[in-house]
């Protein structure tokens, strides 16, 4: 996992102190703390962990629905692109989650009908590192691989994105597959002052954008899982999953 170079808590806290949602931080660190005073065993502790993340995202605006949607995406692609089942099945709990970072982003920002301007977009930014920061405190192979997704899943395979302009390669694999899988499930979904995408056009869109935005790997098992990944958008087909991967 591509954590070098990645900033660690004080310094990106800080530098934002007044703008980060004190009150969902706060919350945040007293809840995990509870569960692990409650909980000692790990992998129970590492489930509850992920089941909060999500829990708190919902509260906080994301859909829930959209949250199933890009983990089990994410987990179509991985499995076509011939990786591990274990590490397909971790990665599909790290996608629920990856975004926990927008917990920090106040709600008159998160939920905004209106496109953002200039400063309220240089704060939403940093979302992918104070998800990183509250992902790699939990020290759980799920939440360490959230982690780097957090950070890395708004790079661009051409060097483009942010926070750090990496490109190709030197973007985690788990952040290539979730950057297509977010866009997919995102573009799918109804969000303040969008309405949500035909499949082909946002087909047509994942393609166009292979090898500026995307890794074209992924994009190319994107399209061959095509008809199935719109199944995904469309209902919950969590019990076929062995015919996920062509």
């Amino acid at each position: 996992m591509s954590q070098k170079g990645l900033p660690m808590n004080k310094k990106i806290m800080n530098e934002y102190d007044d703008v980060i949602c004190k009150a969902n931080l706060n919350a945040f660190k007293q809840k995990t703390k509870q569960l692990r005073y409650l909980i000692s065993d790990e992998d129970e502790l590492e489930r509850a962990l992920i089941e909060l993340c999500v829990d708190m995202l919902v509260e906080h605006g994301k859909s829930r629905e959209l949250i199933r949607q890009i983990s089990q995406i994410s987990r179509i692609l991985a499995e076509s692109l011939g990786l591990g089942k274990s590490y397909c099945s971790t990665l599909e709990q790290a996608a629920r989650i990856y975004d926990i970072g927008n917990l920090l982003v106040c709600s008159e920002i998160y939920l905004k009908d209106d496109a953002l301007n200039f400063e309220e977009f240089k704060i939403v930014k940093n979302h992918t590192l104070w998800g990183y920061n509250l992902l790699i405190a939990q020290h759980f192979l799920t939440t360490d691989i959230a982690a780097v997704i957090s950070a890395e899943h708004h790079e661009w395979f051409n060097g483009g994105g942010y926070p750090r302009g990496t490109k190709g390669d030197q973007i985690d694999i788990a952040a290539r597959i979730v950057s297509v899988a977010d866009s997919v499930g995102t573009l799918f979904s109804e969000r303040p002052g969008r309405v949500p995408w035909d499949y082909e056009r946002i087909v047509s869109h994942i393609s166009n954008r292979s090898g500026i935005e995307f890794d074209p790997g992924v994009t190319e098992v994107f399209k061959i899982n095509q008809e199935i990944i719109y199944q995904v958008l469309c209902s919950d087909i969590s019990a076929i999953e062995e015919q996920w991967y062509a």
